[in-house]
């Protein structure tokens, strides 16, 4: 039977969510950093996955550590992956990034340059070519935010090495639990806003409604942003149903955590791992 895994986004989706729960149902991090720290990043970078506990609920907390000199906050005008382990509130100025820790990194690496890293990756053809679909997902749908062809957008957040991770590492930690097919849950559409440097933006941001088009979404009663372009543009890229949870013999359960805690729902994304009926 093959090997499925179904992502439940009660609270929202992000990148480093995503990985924080493959490694929670099993993945080794090495599996991870190993294949990556060869790409010979620059600026370096070191993996840490943390046990940590939402509203008593046992998760890792996915962290990119990008050797740098001092924190900022990017204030760009180039696509940009927004924050969801953030605080949920348009109030709150933020990193535009989702729990990575990272610095004074100005590398405007286009879709080609990623696209190219990704070619030099040693991994299985299967884990390149969904690599490949998560970041051409993003930059169609980058490009259609800012009117131009998605290989002429230049992705500095998504560029920057943080978020290059959380992509080519989901498609390896995928196949290191050899996952022949990914479905996904229903995605939480909350209201209010995100502060970037275009200014206050609505969410779901531009660039994650457009990779949403298509999948179904629930309404939900919360303020700020739940779901990331990265990773929508994971679920949208690799699933191959939307929706309750298939048929299928769940073997484990995972949870990837958000960096900061909701008072009101647990910042986690919730991942089953097993069996799909014949």
């Amino acid at each position: 039977m093959p090997t499925h895994l179904h992502l439940d986004p009660f609270s929202g989706i992000a990148g480093d969510m995503t990985l924080g729960a493959l490694i929670h149902l099993g993945v080794k991090p090495e599996a991870i950093d190993q294949p990556l720290q060869a790409l010979g990043f620059e600026p370096g970078f070191t993996l840490s996955a943390e046990p940590v506990s939402r509203h008593g609920i046992g998760a890792i907390d996915l962290t990119v550590h990008v050797n740098h000199t001092h924190k900022h906050e990017h204030s760009h005008t180039h696509a940009h992956d927004h924050g969801h382990s953030h605080h949920h509130d348009h109030d709150h100025d933020h990193d535009h990034d989702h729990g990575h820790d990272h610095g004074h990194e100005h590398h405007h690496r286009t879709a080609k340059d990623i696209l190219e890293l990704i070619e030099r990756l040693d991994a299985p053809d299967r884990a390149k070519e969904r690599a490949r679909a998560i970041t051409r997902k993003l930059a169609e749908a980058e490009g259609r935010v800012h009117g131009m062809p998605p290989e002429d957008v230049h992705f500095h957040e998504v560029g920057a090495v943080d978020s290059i991770v959380d992509m080519l590492g989901v498609a390896l930690a995928l196949e290191a639990l050899d996952i022949d097919t990914l479905s996904c849950g229903p995605m939480p559409i909350s209201r209010g806003y995100v502060r970037c440097a275009h200014g206050l933006m609505p969410v779901p941001a531009p660039a994650t409604a457009y990779l949403l088009e298509g999948l179904p979404t629930v309404g939900v009663d919360r303020t700020g942003e739940l779901i990331t372009p990265t990773g929508a543009a994971i679920a949208a890229a690799l699933g191959t149903h939307f929706g309750p949870t298939p048929p299928m013999k769940v073997q484990s359960v995972g949870y990837g955590a958000g960096d900061r805690e909701d008072p009101k729902v647990p910042n986690l994304l919730r991942a089953y791992l097993g069996h799909t009926h014949p």
